[in-house]
């Protein structure tokens, strides 16, 4: 039996695809399938997957297209392996990357995820090493031990929902089983990938880490991340809290990460002016409990009395013309 199959959801990304389907056809393991569910409603891609010859690649079309989410999620089913190894089409993989990690997962069947660390890369492909080794670091996989990770749940839970640390959709394997018995609520789409590891911690299933790069994570303005996710987001977080009251004091750490996320989403509707104002200030609002400080205060007076939101936009336009400054002398 074929032990992994890599899917491959996709949306009208023809180039990308191709990069991303020869990467996972130059793999140094290759007892895998390679499932690529079409969301395009052009005959671009369905022309192109057919120029390749290789018995390994299953291409299907959905008509009308799922999803992000949907599409995944129906590969998943799909697929009739016990491993499922995930790869977006604006993704690429090292030539190791199933070699690093199905392995160890056929050899300890309770390992229910194998996951690490990736560069990131900008829209041509090359490395942004400053940004890969940023989020390295803000994510403890510069320092998560390598080897089997076994956890209690706050330890789970500050893993996935602090550090956001695993990335199933595009730098690791998972076990399919545990995925077909998950249901996926329509609140958090499209961040499957996170509620995937929410549900894997909140059953107690082991991981397993490498912190080799070997996955190309792209970074651009088309991706589902730079399009932004705010309400599936606060849909998630308010899904995690409610659902352990028992974790103790890491759900202080994840209401606060949650708060900074809102923070962060507020400052940015500034740059739209007066006309984003009124979701700038939602978020204000929303993010005060999980904030301390003089950025609580901030939220507070900001959130609730337009004239401080306003100097809050002016102090964020002065720093942003400081930065921009140094940047031009460096």
């Amino acid at each position: 039996m074929t032990s992994v199959s890599v899917i491959v959801p996709t949306y009208e990304r023809e180039d990308l695809l191709r990069q991303a389907l020869d990467s996972a056809l130059a793999q140094t393991y290759d007892d895998f399938v390679l499932l690529v569910g079409d969301n395009s409603e052009s005959d671009g891609t369905e022309r192109m997957v057919a120029t390749y010859d290789d018995p390994r690649i299953r291409y299907h079309r959905n008509r009308p297209g799922l999803g992000g989410q949907g599409n995944w999620l129906d590969l998943v089913k799909r697929a009739d392996t016990p491993l499922i190894a995930s790869l977006h089409d604006d993704d690429t993989w090292d030539p190791e990357f199933l070699q690093v990690t199905v392995p160890t997962m056929l050899e300890d069947p309770s390992i229910a995820m194998f996951f690490t660390d990736f560069w990131s890369v900008d829209p041509d492909g090359e490395r942004l090493e400053d940004h890969t080794y940023q989020e390295s670091a803000r994510t403890h996989r510069a320092s998560i031990p390598w080897g089997r990770l076994d956890y209690d749940l706050a330890e789970g839970l500050r893993l996935v929902a602090v550090w956001n640390a695993p990335q199933p959709a595009y730098a690791a394997v998972v076990r399919r089983e545990p995925i077909l018995a998950m249901e996926f609520p329509p609140d958090i789409e499209p961040l499957y990938d996170i509620w995937i590891t929410y549900q894997l911690v909140k059953a107690g299933h082991p991981f397993h880490y490498n912190s080799r790069r070997v996955t190309n994570y792209r970074i651009h303005p088309e991706s589902i991340t730079g399009a932004g996710f705010a309400l599936a987001e606060d849909n998630l977080f308010r899904r995690i809290i409610e659902e352990n009251p028992t974790a103790g004091p890491v759900l202080d750490e994840i209401r606060a990460y949650w708060a900074d996320l809102q923070w962060s989403r507020a400052t940015e509707l500034m740059d739209g002016g007066s006309v984003d104002r009124a979701r700038s200030q939602q978020q204000l609002r929303e993010s005060i409990g999980g904030l301390s400080g003089p950025k609580r205060a901030a939220a507070t007076i900001g959130g609730h009395v337009g004239p401080a939101w306003h100097a809050l936009r002016l102090v964020r336009e002065a720093r942003h013309r400081v930065e921009d400054r140094i940047a031009e002398d460096d």
